[in-house]
């Protein structure tokens, strides 16, 4: 549309941040509603009642709209649920198998609610991920941070943790944790979803843990 390159904006009024975070926030709304090909920038600023001129000062496009929306995403699983997970455990490191059960649970009903919020654009992503070799690299770096945060967590309790290759299995449990929640979202087995995540806990449990009292 005649935008040049690099032309958008960082907002630092009050005013130009709240419209930046309407602009996101519809962006994420039609995404999720029609899917990124079929939504364009004008509709994004018609959803979020800002001027088609207010978004291109702030965004090139909806592809940097989308790439702000992918670092969003993880970055809630990353710093709203393990980071803060990781800080406690350090805080208040205790020992145990119990302890470590608990944080398995903990941090498997936190990351399970993230994916729940944001399980179809999850889905655009990957879907975006496949054409689009950009998107592909943001999506595997966004993701790496998490999984690096979970081995971390491993090592934290690497004489509770039966697995030895941490990185593996920190990527073996995301994706199961992912499948899970497709399972879960849109109950295509029939059983419902408390009956699911406590089978889920159980399995990864066995799965990470040593066996202990």
């Amino acid at each position: 549309m005649g935008v040049s390159k690099n032309k958008a904006r960082v907002p630092k009024q009050t005013r130009g941040i709240e419209s930046r975070e309407k602009i996101i926030s519809a962006a994420m709304v039609l995404f999720t509603e029609k899917g990124y090909h079929k939504t364009n920038a004008l509709e994004i600023a018609a959803k979020a009642d800002v001027a088609t001129g207010t978004f291109y000062s702030y965004f090139n496009n909806k592809k940097e709209v989308f790439s702000e929306i992918i670092k969003r995403i993880f970055g809630n699983i990353f710093e709203k649920v393990l980071l803060n997970l990781e800080f406690k455990i350090f805080k208040n490191r205790t020992d145990t198998y119990k302890e470590g059960k608990k944080i398995a649970h903990v941090l498997l009903s936190q990351i399970l609610l993230e994916y729940k919020v944001n399980h179809q654009l999850l889905k655009e992503i990957l879907a975006m991920a496949l054409l689009d070799k950009e998107i592909e690299k943001m999506r595997r770096d966004e993701e790496k941070k998490v999984i690096d945060l979970l081995v971390s967590l491993m090592r934290a309790y690497k004489k509770y943790v039966r697995v030895s290759d941490f990185e593996a299995a920190a990527v073996v449990l995301l994706k199961f944790m992912e499948e899970m929640l497709h399972q879960i979202k849109f109950n295509t087995t029939g059983v419902e979803a408390k009956r699911l995540q406590k089978q889920i806990e159980d399995m990864i449990c066995s799965y990470l843990l040593v066996s202990g009292s």
